[in-house]
């Protein structure tokens, strides 16, 4: 009966969460056109596998992100753009789009999921975000790899977070998950 209370407890958190999020992307505006779609669309056909993302624009706050496990959709903060230059847009859409190649908001799904069941471990709750801390990682480091230029990323990444919140669930990719501040000294 515990057992059953705490992963009920864990499902209705992050049943809220997920639908206030829910509830961001469906007030948002699909875009076709734009400089941020330019940018993404010249991203997509640089990738591999060219999948087309669409793009979204929100009036709240919250941080550019991935939403979705099969069909991913970007949001972007309606009035972020007008804070970064085009070098920037590009380097925070480059690594949206790392989170996409590496289907990393499955992975976190699949792995809330090991944690309703799991929620009294607490090593299941550290994997967590050890696992958030690598996959930004791991998406830093071919944004790098690809711009090559790690100042101009480090300085986007500033940028977005002085402008945006978080998102309440570790199934959306975002830009600002883990320690920022050793993602910056690290890029």
């Amino acid at each position: 009966a515990v057992w059953l209370c705490g992963m009920a407890a864990v499902l209705l958190v992050w049943f809220t969460r997920w639908r206030r999020v829910f509830a961001t992307l469906q007030r948002a505006v699909p875009v076709d056109e734009g400089r941020e779609v330019e940018i993404l669309r010249r991203l997509e056909s640089l990738a591999k596998p060219h999948t087309r993302i669409p793009l979204r624009l929100s009036r709240e706050l919250m941080e550019p992100g991935i939403f979705g496990l099969f069909r991913p959709v970007l949001l972007w903060p309606e009035r972020l753009s007008e804070r970064l230059e085009d070098g920037h847009i590009e380097a925070i859409l480059a690594h949206e789009r790392m989170h996409v190649t590496r289907y990393d908001n499955l992975t976190a799904a699949l792995h809330m999921a090991v944690e309703a069941v799991f929620w009294f471990h607490p090593i299941v709750w550290w994997l967590e975000a050890r696992m958030v801390e690598e996959r930004e990682r791991a998406c830093d480091e071919a944004v790098v790899q690809l711009s090559g230029r790690p100042e101009a990323y480090a300085e986007s990444l500033l940028k977005v977070c002085r402008f945006c919140v978080e998102s309440p669930l570790t199934c959306v990719s975002g830009t600002t998950g883990a320690d920022l501040s050793r993602r910056v000294r690290s890029i």
